[in-house]
């Protein structure tokens, strides 16, 4: 028997799938060039699964994704202490994660 997965279940998805992308980079187990790939397949994703049902929830993985790839594109030196722009936008990645987690995890609440 195959399931399908609702609009709003196949965004909390696609939204995990950021969080996940993003956090690997965070944590230094991605690179750049890696969180540039996560990214391109987030937005193609984000194309997909885009409707009225699920615009407004899908505006924080937007963002997410647009932070992931200016990041990526971003020549980042060896050593990030050196580089303030580098530290800022991890700090706008790791913002807005925690913005899509709140967000799933209210959606989540909200179909219950």
């Amino acid at each position: 028997m195959q399931q399908h997965l609702t609009r709003a279940e196949q965004a909390n998805l696609i939204a995990g799938h950021a969080v996940s992308y993003a956090t690997a980079y965070l944590d230094g187990r991605h690179t750049a060039q890696q969180l540039a790939d996560n990214a391109d397949r987030l937005f193609l994703d984000l194309l997909v699964i885009s409707n009225p049902e699920t615009s407004a929830f899908l505006v924080p993985v937007q963002l997410l994704a647009v932070a992931m790839m200016r990041t990526a594109r971003r020549k980042i030196p060896d050593s990030l202490d050196t580089d303030a722009l580098a530290e800022r936008w991890h700090a706008v990645m790791a913002a807005l994660v925690e913005l899509v987690l709140n967000e799933s995890r209210q959606l989540n609440k909200d179909r219950a």
